[in-house]
């Protein structure tokens, strides 16, 4: 009696940890709104890249981002975050996006390089741009400084992934 009451409560345990297992599988894969989408960088490839003139500093800039919107000279991005090698972003419209966005602005003093990407960024061509090379979804590097309340731009790099 005491054997099967024992194989009872293996059989269950083991069923349990199965159902945690599994469920804890399909939360990872999920997809929602408020999940942040990861890639992880490998700026080193991206440093030994062709350059042309319009020489753009390798240094991080003081904002990075994609952009969700544009008002005038006032640019609104979604700022990365960037932890143990690897850059994260929350999707756009998600609550995290919206507590994780900053906005800046550009006049015509503002340098734009458009650095257009290839081969999974082993091949990078820069070229002198203009603000409306800056477009809703690019991802940008920003360079600038804080003036009261206002961040304004001295340099914006655009990246065209192809």
């Amino acid at each position: 009696m005491k054997s099967k009451k024992n194989i009872k409560i293996a059989i269950s345990i083991v069923s349990l940890v199965i159902l945690m297992f599994t469920v804890g599988c399909s939360n990872v894969n999920g997809n929602s709104n408020d999940k942040q989408s990861t890639v992880a960088s490998d700026n080193s490839k991206n440093k030994a890249s062709n350059q042309s003139s319009s020489e753009v500093s390798t240094s991080k800039g003081d904002l990075n981002g994609k952009v969700a919107k544009i008002d005038g000279n006032n640019i609104t991005i979604i700022k990365t975050n960037e932890k143990k090698g690897s850059v994260s972003m929350p999707k756009k419209g998600s609550a995290a996006a919206t507590q994780n966005m900053t906005t800046f602005q550009v006049s015509n003093d503002t340098a734009v390089t458009v650095r257009t990407s290839a081969n999974k960024g082993m091949d990078n061509k820069d070229a002198a741009g203009t603000i409306s090379d800056i477009k809703e979804d690019s991802m940008l590097m920003v360079w600038g400084k804080k003036d009261g309340d206002v961040f304004k731009a001295t340099k914006v790099l655009v990246y065209v992934f192809k």
